[in-house]
């Protein structure tokens, strides 16, 4: 017989961490600090903290293209 119900933070390791996208990082993160699991956090910073920076919220400069307007079909 079971007293105590194992923490939320056993069912997370740093390799199932990892497998996650930036974004699933991050809902996990936020869950956890709402849920006071201060360990799953700090391997959240971790894994986070390890990954490269891509600038995917920068903006882009597009450059116009001119398309070249269509000429009348000779009859």
């Amino acid at each position: 017989m079971r007293l105590v119900k194992p923490g939320r933070s056993a069912a997370w390791t740093k390799d199932r961490i990892e497998a996650l996208s930036t974004p699933e990082v991050r809902q996990l993160r936020d869950n956890a600090q709402r849920l006071s699991e201060s360990e799953i956090v700090a391997l959240c910073d971790e894994v986070i903290k390890s990954r490269p920076k891509t600038g995917a919220g920068k903006s882009v400069k597009v450059a116009a293209v001119k398309v070249p307007a269509k000429r009348p079909a000779a009859a």
